[in-house]
């Protein structure tokens, strides 16, 4: 009988090991990803991994992230595929859908993409914008379309790209993010602590809020408009910020409520805000989750009940009243039935 080679032990485990490696691929590289329901209702998505954005296009839910751009089944939740573009796309940070001309933009590290009719357009500085790294997106309610970017606000006005920056009244030239309210008013985040702030603008008038007005941060991360018609923004860096509630007095907008960690928040710096179709509010986190707050109530939801990371980057409901949550590492998705059952949870909504 034979002696065996003293390797031969080993290279059964190297084989071992690189036939378990093959299959590790094989699953997590499948058309489809892969899928992990945490709880009845609640289902977990990778990839994407790293998730900023979140859009809805028809039955396409488009995330965008560190990783790139996905495309995925509303319906199943299933991955479709990652968006193959020049130059790639890289820490993706909005997403916008132009319904009234079938069109999606995408905000990037290297310019703002626009998908139409089948073909990818990308427009950098050298076509206008102020500068080529894209962080936020809006239409306005004439229809023109805004970038805010590291230089500061760029507007499509038709014949090209005008340009809003510290000149023309901003706190600073990074634009973080931007909402326009119900009253025609344009609200800018900068994202540039210990400077930074909020920047408004209104029939040629500017407002301005930071700590010394207020706000427990400078660094704007948020901006959500509620049924009320009032302003929420999330603010902070690392463990520290808040969100702030504003209130339209007369002409001006003043701050009627601070929330902090002591308040119900899951974290101080909250990195995502969102009002649901039941009314209901969400706040999510830097590294706590998200706080669920209805009514007088709240609810803090983590990994332990289904998310798939504890940071909680944007949420955005479905036109099926699904709630999907974009993270650090990966979707969760819960369903409508699943979101009752929270509802449920929460002592003062019974």
């Amino acid at each position: 009988m034979s002696q065996r080679k003293w390797w031969f032990p080993l290279g059964l485990i190297l084989s071992g090991a690189l036939i378990w490696t093959g299959v590790h691929l094989i699953v997590n590289n499948s058309p489809f990803g892969s899928q992990t329901q945490t709880e009845p209702g609640w289902l977990i998505i990778r990839p994407p991994f790293d998730v900023h954005t979140l859009a809805q296009q028809g039955t396409t839910i488009w995330a965008g992230g560190t990783d790139g751009l996905f495309r995925l089944d509303q319906r199943s939740g299933k991955w479709i595929d990652e968006v193959e573009h020049y130059p790639p796309f890289e820490n993706v940070r909005a997403l916008l859908v132009d319904e009234e001309n079938n069109a999606l933009w995408v905000g990037h590290q290297a310019g703002l993409a626009q998908y139409q009719d089948g073909v990818w357009r990308n427009y950098t500085q050298q076509d206008g914008l102020p500068d080529s790294r894209v962080n936020a997106l809006m239409l306005d309610q004439a229809g023109r379309l805004w970038a805010g970017t590291w230089g500061g606000a760029a507007i499509q006005d038709g014949s090209g790209w005008r340009t809003l920056t510290q000149a023309d009244g901003l706190l600073d030239n990074m634009v973080n993010v931007m909402l326009q309210d119900r009253y025609g008013g344009i609200w800018f985040g900068s994202y540039v602590a210990p400077r930074g702030g909020i920047s408004y603008l209104k029939d040629g008038v500017w407002q301005y809020f930071d700590t010394e007005h207020g706000l427990p941060h400078n660094n704007i991360t948020s901006f959500a408009e509620i049924s009320d018609g009032d302003i929420w923004v999330g603010t902070g860096l690392f463990d520290r910020g808040g969100a702030c509630r504003f209130t339209l007095s007369g002409t001006e907008w003043q701050i009627a409520q601070t929330l902090m960690l002591e308040d119900g928040l899951a974290g101080e710096k909250v990195r995502s805000i969102f009002q649901d179709e039941s009314g209901a509010l969400w706040f999510g986190s830097e590294y706590d989750g998200v706080a669920l707050h209805a009514g007088d109530a709240w609810l803090i939801l983590g990994e332990a009940d289904g998310i798939s990371h504890p940071e909680i980057k944007t949420i955005l409901q479905d036109t099926s009243g699904s709630l999907w949550l974009g993270t650090r590492d990966g979707l969760t998705r819960i369903s409508p039935e699943a979101l009752l059952k929270l509802y449920d949870a929460i002592p003062s909504s019974k």
